[in-house]
Parts: C-alpha cells; sequence; structure tokens
C-alpha cells in the first residue's frame, strides 16, 4: 500500500493575486512583509555584536578577541576536537555529502535508433553511479 503524496495549492487569491506568481511564489521585487520589521524591534544577534565591540572594565582587549582566545584555547591548547570541527565549519562550511544533488551525476540513458527509427542499441551509465 503506497502512501498517497497530498500537494497543496497555494492561496493566490484576493489581495494576494498580484504579487504571487502561477506557483503562488512571491514576484521578483514583492514582499509578503512589505512594510519590513517594525521599529523598536530588538535584534538580539544585532546587540551581541555591538557588546562584543566593548572593552570590559579593567581589561585591554574587547569581548569579541576575548571569546576568540577562548574559543582558540578548547581547540588548540586543550584540544577540544568538537571546537576544532566547529571552527573548520564556520569557516569552509560542512563537509558536503555525497547525496548533494550538486555532486551527484546525473543518469542518462541512450537508444540509437536506425534509419527506420527501429531501437538498434541502448546504453545508459547507471551501471557505473551505483
Amino acid at each position: 500500500m503506497g502512501q498517497e503524496q497530498i500537494t497543496k495549492t497555494p492561496d493566490i487569491s484576493g489581495n494576494n493575486r498580484e504579487k504571487r506568481d502561477d506557483n503562488g511564489r512571491f514576484r521578483p521585487g514583492l514582499s509578503g512583509n512589505p512594510i519590513g520589521r517594525p521599529t523598536g524591534c530588538v535584534s538580539i544577534t544585532a546587540e551581541i555584536k555591538k557588546k562584543l565591540q566593548e572593552v570590559p572594565d579593567g581589561q585591554q582587549k574587547s569581548y569579541l578577541e576575548l571569546l576568540i582566545n577562548r574559543i582558540l584555547k578548547q581547540a588548540v591548547v586543550d584540544g577540544n576536537e568538537q571546537m576544532i570541527k566547529q571552527i573548520w565549519n564556520y569557516i569552509d562550511g560542512p563537509p558536503r555529502q555525497a547525496d548533494d544533488p550538486e555532486l551527484v551525476a546525473p543518469i542518462v540513458h541512450i537508444s540509437l535508433l536506425n534509419k527506420n527509427g527501429m531501437e538498434v542499441r541502448e546504453e545508459s551509465n547507471e551501471k557505473f553511479l551505483a
């Protein structure tokens, strides 16, 4: 008994119609949030970035420099393998997986036909990709 795939048709009715294409995606240059984030809305990331630039009382280095030194100490001096992996992933990105569509070659089937349109030979690269 196979699973049935349920697909939902995107809502492109009423006020939504002119903003979206036939697939329900926003057209280029149009947004679902045209007025943007409300004024006064706090971004935790922005606040942390601002705080990292400050130098704590009695210190000569910023919070950012202190944080970097601590991270590098854990990775290099303490030999924390998890921290080493984390740093590596932030620098180069995580390793690409074998099932990444960009790394998988497409399966190609070729049929050779004679002048009458009859199939003479069929080839596929599927056996080489398995």
